[in-house]
């Protein structure tokens, strides 16, 4: 049940989680090659080197922090609201933000769910699907971002504002 209210800005909470899902994301993808060369061995019969199996057992982790936080963070978002997009967004602005969320969240929820079903069942296809997941997931990432900074420097808004200062 979607809260009908709008918060004038995002809550403390919701703006650690928001940072906490962002540093996890970087931390992905900076060590996916490790996690894919220790999926690779395990899937071939062998085990995965000491520093391969650390890093990829700290993806393990990560991507399930990522799933729990992103929940959460959805959850924050249906019960205590968003703030409104700027006064004067056009349909179009609004529509692409609504859509890079969209993708966002829901590869936020999928591929941890696709990496475990990878990493703990040895399911091949799960792992290629959420190895290829990232194309979507990076540029999505960039997109949110450049949203945000084009929302600052070039609209003047306080989008990217309200994403660092809570409002109670």
């Amino acid at each position: 049940m979607a809260t009908l209210s709008r918060p004038a800005g995002y809550s403390k909470l919701q703006i650690r989680l928001h940072w906490l899902v962002a540093l996890l994301i970087l931390f992905q993808i900076v060590g996916h090659d490790g996690v894919e060369e220790a999926f690779d061995a395990y899937m071939d019969g062998g085990v995965p080197g000491g520093f391969d199996l650390a890093l990829a057992w700290a993806h393990v982790v990560s991507g399930l922090a990522i799933w729990v936080f992103a929940a959460w963070r959805l959850w924050l978002r249906f019960t205590r609201g968003v703030p409104a997009h700027p006064g004067g967004a056009s349909k179009l602005d609004v529509y692409a933000s609504n859509a890079v969320h969209v993708v966002l969240y829901g590869l936020l929820l999928l591929m941890p769910v696709s990496g475990s079903a990878a990493w703990f069942l040895g399911i091949e296809a799960a792992a290629d699907g959420h190895s290829n997941a990232r194309f979507i997931l990076l540029p999505a990432v960039l997109l949110h971002i450049a949203g945000a900074l084009a929302q600052h420097f070039w609209f003047k808004t306080d989008v990217l504002k309200r994403m660092m200062k809570p409002v109670a």
